[in-house]
């Protein structure tokens, strides 16, 4: 290796692992790093002694002399106190971080580790540590000119002048150098907090995906029979109510479920189209109107018109709502409130953008909700967008709404502002991008729910679930053919391909899943129409049902005419392509 790509600096090493201390020693070579391994606290503490590293990545756990003696040592040397030193360990309670903070370490890398994360935690302690020495350097700089300048006080007066200026200057560039040190550093830790921010979230969306899927399994056949069960009683019947609560209550389930689902780093927004968000505002006010206490005020200013944005329409409402909500709670306990809801277009100039970031320059759409109560702590400013936290009674709050709020904001490109002050009350300001040149799509007209003769392979391992929607089937006509096993069904298929003129599949199923179901189906029927089902669209990718030629995605749990529909578009759009082959 050259000289200039081991110029990043000394990294001491001190594990007592040798395939650690070999692991770390390849990655920081490797990344021009000089390196000094040491295989015990007390060899560490004897190679510091003959070579003064820049950094050192310190066991916790080690013979004769753990990590933390070792740094309490270092740190009782005048000589070596400065060295910034990196604690590494697989311990990963706060007790063994507290401590190793307390003992003078500056970070804290829990094994297993990535190779990135090291070099990222190393590279910025390096870099501190050379501004920290630079700034030190300066420093004895100046305490030098200073020292000149009493020694040469009875000097002539144009000298005296001259030194003046001299240590002026040095002062002011001392300064801005100090601030942008400050800078930086407060640069890091709200990266640091955005860091945390995203990892919450990424952990609540991977539990979502979990259980969407089983969830939905079950809200699916809950949905379904309460459906059926409404086509065979009249609304006069007392039953008649009780089902369609039975309805309501599934659908605001599947709702939670979605909500959750929010935070998943990997839940699409391919359902993003052009939209007003006026009428939506407007949809909202309607019900807020007639569920908002007598004693608060209701304040509406909406200052757009045709601006449009990229966006969901039930994601953009469900955002409205709960900040709207959040704004009566804080208001519930006073005598009177007011809530000010305003629509504007906002231009956010480059000059401004750091008030704004990470947004770009350009025109947003601001929407501001405003009450006038209790306000918000400064101490609980941070936490409010945290996943489960709220400051609501037992079982008034479930901590999700402001933290699904931020994630549907952030999907559309958009930023939230905050500003509260104790017992003055609350601003929230979101700010999403307008679009440019962009027209709203066509109104659907509403249609009575098509029916149909075709037969049907239905495919899903979960009987109840398999035997529900076949029922919903044969009630819009449709010939089912239902299977609990894919491998079953398949083996139908390929004795009778010509049979079935669609083929719907749950997606997740043991043994075969439902992409592999459709591609052993695709190799027998190329132009055969294929629907597949789930809890959890993040499972499949647009991509993916390209590729392998699948007609549409069903989300359960799924409306009879959603059903309808998605097997009669399928079927008609299978038509076009036989048609043009």
């Amino acid at each position: 290796m050259s000289d200039i790509k081991n110029d990043k600096g000394i990294v001491l090493v001190v594990d007592n692992n040798p395939g650690n201390l070999r692991l770390l020693e390849n990655i920081l070579t490797e990344n021009g790093y000089k390196v000094r391994p040491a295989i015990s606290g007390k060899l560490a503490l004897m190679t510091i002694q003959s070579t003064l590293p820049d950094l050192i990545l310190l066991d916790v756990r080690m013979p004769e002399i753990d990590g933390y003696s070792v740094c309490k040592k270092i740190k009782e040397d005048n000589v070596t106190r400065d060295i910034p030193v990196i604690f590494i360990s697989a311990l990963d309670e706060p007790i063994n971080r507290i401590k190793a903070f307390n003992v003078g370490g500056v970070d804290y890398i829990t094994k297993p580790f990535e190779a990135e994360e090291v070099l990222v935690r190393v590279k910025t302690q390096i870099e501190i540590r050379k501004m920290q020495k630079k700034l030190a350097a300066q420093n004895k700089q100046l305490q030098s000119e200073i020292a000149e300048k009493k020694r040469t006080e009875n000097q002539l007066q144009k000298i005296r002048q001259e030194l003046e200026i001299r240590v002026k200057e040095r002062t002011k560039d001392l300064e801005v150098a100090n601030k942008n040190l400050q800078a930086e550093i407060q640069q890091r830790k709200d990266a640091q907090r955005q860091l945390q921010q995203a990892q919450k979230l990424e952990a609540i969306g991977t539990l979502a995906g979990g259980i969407s899927h089983d969830f939905n399994n079950i809200l699916t056949i809950i949905h379904t029979c309460s459906q059926l069960v409404l086509t065979e009683i009249s609304r006069e019947h007392n039953a008649y109510v009780n089902v369609e609560k039975i309805i309501k209550a599934s659908e605001r389930a599947s709702t939670l479920v979605n909500q959750i689902l929010t935070f998943s780093s990997k839940h699409q927004t391919t359902n993003f189209s052009p939209i007003s968000i006026v009428p939506i505002i407007k949809d909202a006010l309607d019900l807020l109107k007639s569920t908002l206490p007598p004693h608060i005020d209701l304040i509406i200013n909406i200052d757009i018109d045709k601006e449009m944005i990229s966006g969901d329409a039930i994601q953009i409402y469900q955002v409205f709502m709960n900040l709207c909500t959040n704004a009566i709670h804080a208001m519930e306990k006073q005598e009177k409130g007011i809530l000010k809801i305003t629509v504007t277009c906002h231009l956010i100039a480059d000059d401004k953008r750091s008030q704004y970031l990470p947004l770009k320059e350009g025109h947003y759409i601001r929407l501001t909700v405003q009450d006038t109560g209790e306000g918000i702590a400064p101490a609980m400013m941070e936490r409010i967008f945290d996943p489960y936290f709220t400051t609501k009674g037992k079982g008034r709050g479930t901590g999700l709404g402001l933290a699904v709020t931020l994630g549907i904001v952030e999907k559309h490109k958009g930023i939230i502002h905050v500003d509260s002050n104790l017992h003055q009350g609350t601003i929230f300001d979101v700010y999403i991008p307008i679009l440019k040149n962009s027209h709203l799509p066509p109104i659907k007209s509403q249609a009575s729910i098509l029916k149909g003769t075709e037969h049907i392979l239905l495919v899903d391992d979960e009987i109840d679930l398999l035997h529900t929607v076949q029922l919903l089937l044969e009630h819009l006509g449709y010939t089912v053919s239902a299977f609990e096993s894919p491998v079953d069904a398949l083996r139908e298929f390929e004795q009778h391909p010509d049979r079935f003129d669609i083929v719907i599949a749950d997606l997740t199923m043991p043994v075969m899943n439902g992409k592999q179901l459709t591609k052993q189906i695709k190799k027998l029927r190329k132009a055969l129409p294929v629907l597949i089902s789930s809890g959890n669209q993040s499972e499949i990718l647009e991509v993916e049902m390209e590729d392998l030629g699948i007609s549409g995605f069903l989300m359960k749990p799924f409306l009879k005419n959603e059903l309808a529909e998605s097997i009669k578009h399928a079927l008609s759009t299978s038509e076009n392509i036989s048609f043009n082959l």
